[in-house]
């Protein structure tokens, strides 16, 4: 197995380099990325058919940037930790992750697991990198983390823009709040009115107040819908 596309996230300059070097070596192609912005980036811009991602990380972890790229795609995605926390290996495998590996361990038993994730993901169908929504009232780049309302720029905290991305991808379905208590906040969050309080805030900022013509609405017993105003949703795909 060779040749196969691996982008390699880690903010340490000396693992980030022992990683590509041993992968180049392997015969794969590679990219390397030192923070989740960057990585996020990379990841649309190489279009990597594996991601190897640490799993502490400033600014956005390893978790974070793993939620958003199960927003664009199914890719297989191996953590690396520094300590085998079982808490944190959870997290990471719930956020969408494929596999946990700990740092400081052998890079065969790592070339190893990219290859068996690599030989799993090449028996499914691949999903479209989608970098990007749009339908006339929202247009939401998964690639910059940015979200436009009506043509105008909307600053959204991280919370906002993970319920944003959430809702727009099952545009037409409810998502239920315990749903998104997971997928936005993690394993730990078990309190609902958490979700309607931000969801609140997210309505007010958007501009979707008229009682009578809600783009997200609350669907008793189902949880909240976002109605797309456009009849063909487009999802731009790499």
């Amino acid at each position: 197995m060779a040749g196969e596309r691996i982008l390699v996230v880690d903010d340490a300059p000396d693992i980030l380099e022992a990683l590509i070097t041993t992968l180049d070596d392997s015969g794969f192609q590679t990219s390397a990325a030192s923070d989740g912005r960057t990585a996020l980036r990379a990841f649309y811009e190489f279009q990597p058919q594996l991601v190897v991602l640490d799993l502490v990380m400033p600014m956005m972890s390893g978790v974070e940037v793993c939620r958003q790229i199960r927003s664009m795609s199914d890719v297989p995605i191996v953590f690396l930790s520094g300590v085998e926390d079982i808490d944190q290996k959870v997290e990471a495998l719930r956020a969408g992750g494929d596999d946990f590996v700990v740092k400081g361990g052998s890079l065969t038993e790592l070339l190893a697991r990219i290859e068996s994730n690599l030989r799993r993901a090449t028996t499914a169908v691949p999903t479209p990198i989608n970098d990007r929504f749009q339908d006339g009232f929202f247009d939401v780049n998964f690639v910059t983390s940015e979200v436009m309302v009506n043509g105008v720029h909307v600053d959204l905290t991280p919370i906002e823009y993970r319920l944003v991305s959430e809702l727009v991808n099952h545009a037409g379905s409810p998502v239920p709040p315990h749903d998104l208590l997971e997928r936005v906040w993690g394993p730990d969050y078990q309190t609902e009115n958490l979700v309607k309080w931000h969801m609140s805030r997210l309505r007010k900022k958007i501009g979707d107040t008229d009682p009578k013509n809600k783009l997200i609405t609350t669907r008793r017993g189902f949880g909240y819908v976002y109605n797309s105003p456009a009849a063909d949703v487009e999802l731009n795909a790499a």
